[in-house]
Formats: structure tokens, C-alpha cells, sequence
């Protein structure tokens, strides 16, 4: 083992300590994911709103979704290109950036004076580092759903969950920490929470909007539409109610055609087992045809859509065949995260900046390298495959991870008690004491 490996090894060994002590902050978020995952694994049953289960959803699609993203994968720049060009003779402005870096230059060009954005929950921003990029040129992020609202305002720097970020603060917590930032009386109750919020930020949100930035649930090929799933209403005010609507994400956003789209978006609500409320399909900037024919754009809505396409690592790892380049067809829908053998028991440890689990490990890998990786807890992964199981895509996240740590082995990082099991079988030819 090098020496590297030693400091990753204690870094890992420290975090899961950490974990395992009453009153940390990994202690209590592992606490509540355990319990949020055994829920969600058994809530499959969604029929008082739909004819059939979620589960059952998901395996009348599944063929159609795998053969999808095959189709996409094996033809991603065909499909990036077609895009490209309905979506220009829409009327919204398209970037195409060959790294996260020309990405970020291109989001400050957007901005021009604005220090200011508002934007939506977006795992994909993160990957492309506009995050980090903004905070960096001193941008304020004003958050809309209220998960991030919430971690925003704890300041709450661990990873959480990348579909409900806020979903561990307690009642109380939430009351209390109001109470102190901004000395209102709140019953601890989720009722007069949210009340709270719809009579105070709502109003910003109507009204203040000049700058907003969200992703895309998926992005159809065919007719360049813009496919928006969500369920407080806050990306309906975002995309609405501003000047100048920003679109960021990754190539892998795009689906052949609009009822790909929308099924992806459907999935990603039934298989979570939320209710999108609102699903925006968003074809371009607002104008009007009423004033004798003349097509004006910006009435009520957006003056301008400026949507930035992202490739950075996703043509890399096709052409140069990458051991990620199945994640390539990941929908991004988190819930193998609910499954996990390691994310349950490591809860925000087993994570790292991107989010939770696996993806969120594989992602680091991808921007920050294999030390990062194990340091994220890459050998938590027990490789049970229940993942690959769970997925609606049947990606094999393990197949992944085992690479990974192939490669990771390679260099000297493997942990003692694996190079001990690995010694004894080379050895004894018996893996068993």
C-alpha cells in the first residue's frame, strides 16, 4: 500500500467514525437515510393517483427506455447537432461547450453586469462547476426549492440527497433556525413553513427575477423542447417571471423525440414516488403574433432562453471507450441511491460534492480522479448489483465502481484488510480463514 493510500485510508476510516458518533452531523443524516431508504423501497404503491404501481410503470417502459439511450449513445453527436439547430430556429441562443471551463466563461458572458441569479435545484450545474464558478466570482445564489432554501440557510456544507437536499431537517430544526435568522415565530409544523415561505419569497420570485437558471429533466432531439418536471412551482416562476432563462446541462439530457422526453420526466416522478405537479415543455422565448401578425418576442414570459450545452468528458468517454461510458446513459433519476447497500449504511459519507452515492463518487472520479474517488468511499461498494437491478435503465453502476477500483488497486490505494483477503487468495487459493 503507498503512502497515498495509508492517508485515503484514514481519511475513510475517520469519516465512518465520525458517522458512528452520536450527535455529528453524519450521525444524524445516516440515521434519517436509512430510514428514508427503507420507505422509499417499500413505497412502490402509488395507485390512489395512477391505475398502476411505480414499479410497474417502470417495467412497461424499461425496454423502450434502454433501447433509447442506446440509440442516443451510439449516435450522440447526430443527436447533439439536430438539436442544435431546431432549437436555434426557435429563438433561443445555444452555446456549445467543448469543457466545463468554457462553460463557466460562457454562464459569465450570460450574466454581464448581474450579481445575481436565482435558480433551481440542479445536480448539473454542480457537475459543470457553475457553482463553484459563481461563489468564486462573488455572484449571490438565491435558491428556489425549498430543500436547498432550507440548506442554504443551515449553511449546511455536508452532501445530501440530490432530489430532497432538505428532507433531513427536522420540524423544530427548521422553526428554530428561522426564529434566529430572522426572529419570526413559527409553529414546527411543514403547514406553517411552507406558509411562511409562499407569504415572503414568493413575492421576490414574482417580481425580482432578471436572471434565472435551471437544467433540463430532458431535452428533445426532434423539436429542441426543453422538458421541466417539478412540483412547488418554483421553476414555473423562474422560467416565467424573469428576463433572460438560462438552461445548463450536460449533452446527455437529450432524448431522440419529445415523448422520450416526457417519458423520462414521468419516470423520474413515478419511480421516486413524487408527483411532478408541473411538467413545463419550454420551445423557446415568449413573443406574440397579435399585434397584425408580427412576431414579436418577450411578452409576458422570458425575453430570452439561453440554453448551454455541455459536453466535456461525454464525447471522450465514447470515442476513447472510458470505463464510464455507460454512465453516459444515466437519466439521473437518484433512486439508486434507495437500494444501495453502502449508501444505507454510510449514509453522506458514502458520497461526494456532486451528491450521494455511486453516481455522485462517479462523477468526482470524472472531474477529480481516482484519489478523490476513494477518498468519496469508493470500496464501501459491496458491488451487490442492486443497483443494476433497481435501475430503470439497467445500468450497471457496480461494473463501474469495480473498475474503478481496479484501477485504484493498481496504484497502491487499496485498503490493508482487502490487500490481506487479495494476498490470501493468490496464496492459499482460499479465501476463507
Amino acid at each position: 500500500m503507498s503512502e497515498k493510500g495509508k492517508e485515503l485510508y484514514e481519511k475513510v476510516k475517520k469519516n465512518i467514525n465520525t458517522l458512528q458518533t452520536d450527535g455529528t452531523l453524519e450521525k444524524k443524516f445516516g440515521d434519517f437515510w436509512k430510514f428514508a431508504c427503507t420507505i422509499k423501497t417499500r413505497q412502490h404503491d402509488m395507485r390512489y393517483l395512477y391505475e398502476d404501481t411505480s414499479r410497474e410503470f417502470v417495467e412497461r417502459y424499461r425496454e423502450r427506455l434502454i433501447k433509447m439511450r442506446e440509440e442516443f449513445v451510439e449516435n450522440m453527436q447526430d443527436y447533439v447537432k439536430r438539436c442544435i439547430d431546431i432549437m436555434t430556429k426557435n429563438n433561443m441562443k445555444v452555446l456549445y461547450a467543448k469543457t466545463n471551463e468554457e462553460a463557466q466563461q460562457f454562464f459569465m458572458e450570460e450574466l454581464g453586469g448581474s450579481k445575481v441569479i436565482y435558480k433551481s435545484k440542479s445536480v448539473e450545474a454542480k457537475d459543470i462547476g457553475i457553482i463553484d464558478f459563481l461563489e468564486k466570482n462573488d455572484i449571490e445564489i438565491k435558491e428556489t426549492d425549498l430543500g436547498d432554501v432550507l440548506v442554504q440557510l443551515f449553511d449546511y456544507k455536508l452532501p445530501s440527497f440530490q432530489v430532497g437536499p432538505g428532507a433531513h431537517f427536522t420540524e423544530k430544526e427548521i422553526a428554530d433556525k428561522l426564529k434566529e435568522v430572522y426572529g419570526v415565530e413559527l409553529e414546527p409544523k411543514a403547514k406553517d413553513i411552507v406558509e411562511y415561505f409562499r407569504k415572503t419569497y414568493r413575492i421576490e420570485l414574482l417580481n425580482k427575477i432578471k436572471i434565472s437558471l435551471t437544467s433540463a429533466n430532458a431535452i428533445s432531439a426532434e423539436d429542441g423542447t426543453i422538458v421541466l418536471g417539478e412540483n412547488e412551482g418554483n421553476i414555473s416562476l423562474l422560467t416565467r417571471a424573469t428576463e433572460k432563462h438560462i438552461v445548463v446541462c450536460g449533452i446527455t439530457k437529450i432524448v431522440p423525440t419529445l415523448l422520450d422526453a416526457v417519458l423520462v420526466t414521468k419516470l423520474q416522478s413515478r419511480i421516486n414516488n413524487v408527483s411532478f405537479n408541473y411538467i413545463s415543455l419550454i420551445s423557446g422565448p415568449s413573443n406574440t403574433s397579435d399585434i397584425q401578425g408580427t412576431s414579436v418576442q418577450g411578452m409576458y414570459g422570458a425575453k430570452e432562453v439561453v440554453v448551454i450545452l455541455v459536453d466535456d468528458w461525454r464525447t471522450k468517454a465514447l470515442e476513447e471507450n472510458l470505463l464510464f461510458k455507460e454512465f453516459l446513459k444515466c437519466i439521473g433519476c437518484r433512486t439508486c441511491n434507495y437500494v444501495c447497500t453502502a449508501s444505507r449504511a454510510f449514509g453522506n459519507i458514502y458520497a461526494s460534492k456532486y451528491g450521494l452515492g455511486s453516481t455522485a463518487i462517479i462523477r468526482d472520479y470524472i472531474h477529480n480522479g481516482i484519489e478523490s474517488a476513494v477518498a468519496d468511499g469508493l470500496y464501501l461498494c459491496t458491488n451487490c448489483e442492486n443497483c443494476y437491478h433497481w435501475c430503470p435503465i439497467s445500468l450497471n453502476l457496480g461494473e463501474i465502481m469495480k473498475s474503478m477500483k481496479k484501477e485504484a488497486t493498481e496504484k497502491g490505494f487499496c485498503p490493508p484488510p482487502l490487500k490481506e483477503y487479495q494476498d490470501k487468495i493468490l496464496k492459499e487459493k482460499n479465501p476463507f480463514k
